[in-house]
């Protein structure tokens, strides 16, 4: 009786295609671009540098490609993350004719905010992040750099070294 079944004809056929529709699909032309993943954690606030990424090739359309080097991330990007253009802001240019002084920046404030300066006699003056405060591997918190007016310097400095400024940001 078994000699006389039907073989599988249907199914050996649907396999078949099923193969050679894998095999039309490895070997076709789909078309890529490459776009930035970052090869390490890069921290909130930190310059992105061409070490910090490799290109990988995604299928087009799928992201926007962008260079991100020298840009500063506005997000911590994870190892393997693809660095897109809301994670990151331009590069940072100081105007010209102002100081960067040394100062405990809040926490949250990353390259680039916008700050207001108050001296403790209620002066105030604006100012631009150059570089946050870091907690370091033994959580002491290191100053960062602010950038203020050359007019303004000399008194936002002696506030920093005596400990009378106050920065203020809006998140």
């Amino acid at each position: 009786m078994l000699v006389l079944a039907k073989p599988p004809y249907l199914r050996w056929l649907a396999a078949a295609s099923l193969v050679l529709g894998a095999v039309a699909w490895e070997f076709s032309e789909r078309s890529t671009e490459p776009v930035a993943f970052a090869s390490r954690t890069i921290e909130r606030g930190a310059s992105i540098e061409p070490a910090a990424f490799v290109w990988r090739q995604v299928p087009s359309g799928l992201m926007t490609s962008f260079d991100p080097t020298g840009s500063t991330a506005t997000v911590v990007i994870a190892t393997g993350d693809p660095i897109i253009a809301g994670a990151v802001t331009g590069g940072l240019v100081v105007p010209k004719d102002w100081w960067t002084v040394p100062a405990q920046v809040p926490l949250g404030a990353v390259r680039g905010s916008a700050v207001r300066v108050v001296l403790s006699d209620g002066y105030g003056v604006s100012g631009l992040v150059v570089e946050p405060s870091r907690d370091d591997s033994f959580g002491i918190r290191a100053d960062g750099l602010i950038a203020v007016p050359s007019g303004a310097a000399d008194a936002v400095a002696l506030a920093a070294a005596s400990g009378d400024l106050i920065i203020l940001f809006e998140p």
